[in-house]
């Protein structure tokens, strides 16, 4: 009896695996302490266990409960700690992976031992790994969809229904590909264990009929490209402006509203300067973030399709002419202020010498 049970606690997941929704498990790069999976069938459980330095840079150590498929697909669990002590930066990943080589390219949905939640991804083989950090802490349940070559990541707290956590990252992983449960512990000397339970394994079906737009308003670290979301909202969300004080301005459904640029409740304010003119000629007027000069565009009327990029010292109303393009009859886009107040960024279409 002692040597059977010995051997079931050393290879659980040989038969166990097989039991659930996933055909193999294993080590993927190097690790130092060999991990498991066992598969509670009445609760219809996961748990994995496993060692690690890290799931980041352009090598990973973790271990890996899979399934091989092609095609679009969604795979949905709830995630728990048994333990949530230890390293802050432990994870339990929702992956989806071309290979079991270390480096291979993957995207997954992140929840690390500290509530942190990411979509990361590493978009080629070799290549950096980078992340799309959630503004929501520990949720209880994820997603990641894989629609073509875009991953995206759903969320929801206890009680909620899932919706998107912002962002999408393009990673090309092609069929047949490895889709699967992962732990890390984040500490190449340590073993963790994580929880996943209501696992669901679906194709990604897409569906006009069920489309909803979403925006997220992110910030983007320049040195690493890393995203962190902000705000995501069932709405279309434009002109994001950064003040000094540290909080963003971004206009919705024709409202103002500001936020801090850590997340948060958006507020309603006013609109800092009239905006445009009467007949839609002008854009709305952008403050910069020292609030001593507004930026705007105006369509020319002698021209068709030409726009001018403007900005007005609001002191003396002086107003330049920055740049000259053309644009798609019938649209203008709202310039936007980098926060040192020095730069602006705008679209266009063709520029005017």
């Amino acid at each position: 009896m002692r040597a059977a049970l010995a051997l079931w606690m050393v290879f659980p997941l040989a038969a166990a695996a097989q039991e659930g929704i996933f055909e193999g498990q294993g080590d993927v790069g190097t690790v130092l302490h060999k991990g498991f999976v066992e598969y509670m069938a009445g609760s219809r459980t996961y748990r994995l266990t496993g060692s690690g330095e890290n799931v980041w840079g352009t090598a990973d150590a973790f271990q890996f409960a899979w399934k091989k498929m092609s095609g679009d697909v969604s795979l949905t669990a709830d995630i728990t700690f048994p333990n949530t002590e230890g390293e802050a930066h432990k994870k339990a990943m929702l992956m989806i992976r071309q290979s079991l080589d270390a480096d291979s390219a993957y995207a997954d949905a992140a929840l690390h031992g500290n509530g942190l939640t990411s979509l990361q991804s590493r978009d080629e083989k070799g290549a950096a790994t980078h992340e799309i950090q959630s503004n929501v802490s520990a949720p209880r349940r994820l997603r990641i969809t894989k629609a073509g070559q875009y991953f995206y990541m759903s969320i929801a707290a206890e009680g909620e229904e899932l919706h998107p956590a912002g962002g999408a990252m393009r990673v090309p992983i092609e069929g047949p590909y490895y889709v699967g449960l992962g732990v890390c512990a984040h500490n190449k000397d340590e073993i963790a264990s994580a929880a996943f339970s209501n696992v669901q394994v679906t194709p990604a079906v897409p569906s006009t009929a069920s489309r909803k737009l979403y925006s997220t308003l992110e910030t983007i670290m320049v040195a690493s490209t890393d995203r962190r979301v902000v705000y995501t909202a069932p709405e279309r969300l434009e002109s994001p402006t950064w003040t000094t004080d540290n909080m963003l301005l971004f206009t919705a459904g024709g409202k103002r509203y500001r936020i801090p640029v850590d997340g948060g409740k958006p507020e309603e304010v006013a609109t800092e300067q009239p905006g445009g003119a009467p007949d839609g000629s002008e854009s709305e007027r952008r403050i910069s973030p020292d609030g001593q000069r507004a930026a705007f565009l105006a369509q020319e009327e002698q021209t068709e399709g030409e726009v001018t990029l403007r900005m007005i010292t609001l002191a003396n109303q002086r107003t330049t002419v920055l740049a000259k393009f053309r644009a798609v009859p019938g649209t203008i886009n709202l310039p936007s202020w980098s926060p040192d107040g020095r730069r602006l960024a705008f679209v266009s279409y063709q520029l005017i010498p």
